[in-house]
């Protein structure tokens, strides 16, 4: 499931590569890792689609406040996903290093860039920094929370690395899934040169339809992105609702808890039913990753799908990552998963 530059990744979640639904069981979506409890969405008012929706004052301050950055090193786009596709653009060419398994929209990115991309396979401290020094990386890209294997980075570790790049260099950190990871927030380094934060809504918020995100980095790469980005990219509704959300303090703190509490839960009930599969498990508030032989991986999540349960699985060569969003329902999730036929399956 890696990305070339003739191949886009395939994205988990999207109805038309699922197999049809078993007879009575509809699909439980749990391939994409969003919060099933959505931010309640109030109606926009009309005047949101009857005029441009030009730069929002509103939005940049409930944004500037909610993520604790000054309001001048932070730009709204439509998700993470635009400048994920822009950055790679409007950066000189130059070596990136980035984790093996991880959201494969980074890697196909910048491999489509014309960038020369090298990957890690752990987040290991001397690990990373000695192959920025031996292969004289430009651009190192973190996942933090990293998808699908849950490692969190450290601030500490990020500066040092920082510091082995050339000055003209960039450390990315996509932090989609940090807002339910108090923990995981590397917002300190915000005012930090060479240091670029990618944050988005849709994930803790429950709201991947509203296509908004925010970029944290220095004015003037604001700047470059803004106008590749061009106008009105951000549209009327997702600057009144995403403000609102925003500002919604007491419904963020009460969100946090019920996700920590429901993936504990959850992940005691998947380690009890795949206990002789998985080699290990990682439980972070929006999503459950099991490691588990390759082989082993494809049937389980064909067994999945015949129960009516839709899961994604990351590649990692001799072994695979699968990785279970949230289920809404748990009791639901518990009666499918007692369903599943895994006598036959070899441990």
């Amino acid at each position: 499931m890696t990305g070339t530059r003739s191949q886009p990744p395939r994205h988990g979640g999207d109805p038309l590569d699922l197999p049809p639904a078993p007879d009575g069981l509809p699909m439980m979506d749990l391939a994409t890792g969003v919060n099933p409890w959505s931010w309640p969405v109030p109606p926009p008012p009309a005047n949101c689609y009857k005029v441009l929706p030009y730069f929002c004052p509103e939005l940049q301050g409930a944004a500037a406040r909610y993520y604790g950055v000054a309001e001048q090193r932070i730009l709204a786009t439509a998700g993470s996903q635009p400048a994920i596709q822009v950055l790679p653009r409007i950066v000189a060419p130059g070596r990136v290093l980035l984790a093996e398994v991880a959201y494969e929209e980074h890697r196909y990115r910048w491999l489509l860039a014309g960038h020369d991309v090298q990957y890690f396979s752990r987040y290991g401290r001397e690990e990373i920094a000695q192959r920025i020094v031996a292969e004289q990386i430009h651009y190192l890209l973190i996942i933090s929370p990293n998808n699908p294997t849950g490692d969190v980075v450290s601030e500490e570790d990020v500066r040092y690395w920082r510091s082995l790049l050339p000055a003209d260099g960039l450390v990315v950190i996509d932090q989609a899934f940090a807002d339910a990871m108090p923990n995981s927030d590397l917002r300190a380094l915000a005012a930090e040169a060479g240091i670029v934060l990618l944050r988005s809504v849709g994930k803790f918020f429950g709201l991947p339809g509203l296509r908004l995100g925010f970029v944290i980095a220095e004015p003037w790469l604001l700047a470059e992105l803004d106008t590749h980005l061009g106008p009105w990219a951000v549209c009327g509704s997702a600057q009144w609702i995403g403000r609102k959300a925003l500002l919604d303090r007491q419904w963020q703190d009460d969100m946090q808890h019920q996700l920590m509490v429901t993936a504990r839960r959850q992940g005691e009930l998947l380690k009890s039913v795949f206990r002789a599969y998985f080699q290990q498990i990682v439980v972070t508030p929006l999503f459950i990753t099991m490691t588990i032989p390759a082989a082993q991986a494809a049937v389980l999540q064909q067994r999945c799908y015949a129960q009516g349960l839709s899961v994604r699985v990351y590649s990692g060569g001799d072994v695979a990552y699968m990785r279970w969003g949230l289920a809404s329902d748990q009791t639901l999730l518990a009666q499918r998963l007692k369903s599943l036929c895994l006598s036959d399956l070899a441990a």
